[in-house]
């Protein structure tokens, strides 16, 4: 089930795999406040990202095939990137929907710290 206060937003046409995304939905909850599996989302922010700055962040994926993990019509993908300043190391996870396919869902994005898997 998609969470209520997801942000949808155009961006330039991406290609993953072979699909062309034209918009995403971003659970920017999610991306800055993590998940504690008794509670919801977290209650102390583990980061302050804004919507640009994932919007940027997929858009510099453009071509990139990688491996998924399906469940129904879902697609799950995970990408570790150097990316931003210094070019630290980060890890998006999003979903394309078979039946929209011109749509990711971005279900959270963080900096790999050492020692991250």
């Amino acid at each position: 089930m998609k969470p209520a206060d997801l942000i949808l937003r155009s961006i330039r046409p991406t290609i993953i795999n072979s699909y062309v995304i034209e918009k995403i939905e971003i659970d920017l909850k999610h991306v800055n406040y993590g998940l504690d599996h008794k509670k919801g989302y977290g209650r102390k922010a583990r980061s302050s990202f804004e919507a640009e700055d994932i919007i940027r962040f997929f858009e510099s994926l453009n071509g990139l095939e990688v491996g998924f993990e399906a469940e129904d019509q879902w697609e799950y993908f995970i990408v570790d990137k150097p990316f931003f300043e210094k070019r630290k190391k980060y890890r998006m996870v999003f979903c394309i929907d078979r039946n929209e396919p011109s749509i990711t869902g971005i279900i959270t994005f963080f900096q790999i710290k050492r020692g991250d898997k």
